[in-house]
């Protein structure tokens, strides 16, 4: 098992007296089923009363995590896990995941800030995004995508890679437009790759669109030693 965690910060209007409401969604690109999920969501609204919020699968099916609760009380900042959210397991996890945030009501408007998925899945090791396979010619490719246009005025980007002999290693950092070279088998025999590259390191990067999908490969040039990608992540300034 393994887990995936991706955010969202969408800070949208969400549309007032509608029955269609603000819908956004998290790409995941790993296989495998729920085992288990939590789904955070925060929500800037005077009348919490007034919402719903449904999260929808991959798969089409849809669980309502908030139903119109709360009265006049502000705000909705929480995370949803365990029996909200157990419809979910067994879902495959690959695919879009959508959030609905409606507001049923007229006057009182609000925001949708932000919203997370933490999913514990179940994954067969040769389908995964985790582990790097050993030999010249193979990578390991983990993706996420940034949903928010512009050019990119400051970047970092944060990597921690469990591996016996980092030495064996190249990671490299595609962006939409431009791929830049972080580790080139650097560091002989020492263990885990763990480090935070900023805008002097990614400055190819500077200038360049930030909306699309965004891909690290690693490949590991030797046998032996094997390896997995704990976490990776991006800071995007547009």
């Amino acid at each position: 098992m393994s887990f995936i965690v991706k955010s969202s910060s969408i800070n949208k209007a969400i549309p007032d007296n509608s029955d269609t409401g603000l819908v956004d969604a998290i790409k995941v690109f790993k296989g495998g089923t729920v085992a288990s999920i939590e789904v955070g969501v925060n929500v800037e609204h005077p009348y919490s009363g007034d919402l719903e919020i449904q999260l929808t699968s991959p798969g089409g099916k849809t669980v309502v995590l908030h139903s119109r609760t709360g009265s006049s009380k502000k705000n909705i900042k929480k995370v949803f896990s365990k029996k909200v959210t157990e419809e979910f397991l067994g879902e495959k996890v690959k695919g879009d995941w959508k959030l609905a945030v409606k507001d049923f009501a007229p006057r009182d408007q609000g925001t949708l800030q932000s919203w997370s998925l933490r999913i514990q899945n179940t994954v067969k090791k040769e389908d995964s995004e985790i582990f790097i396979p050993d030999g010249e010619g193979k990578k390991l490719v983990s993706k996420q995508v940034c949903a928010v246009s512009g050019k990119i005025k400051n970047i970092s980007a944060s990597i921690d890679i469990k591996h016996g002999y980092i030495g064996d290693l190249e990671v490299t950092l595609v962006g939409p437009g431009v791929s830049v070279k972080l580790h080139d088998r650097e560091g002989g025999n020492k263990k885990n790759l763990k480090k935070t590259y900023k805008s002097k390191a990614l400055a190819d990067f500077i200038g360049t669109k930030a909306k699309g999908t965004w891909s690290l490969e690693v490949a590991d040039h030797a046998p032996r030693d094997s390896g997995k990608i704990k976490s990776w992540n991006l800071d995007l300034t547009v």
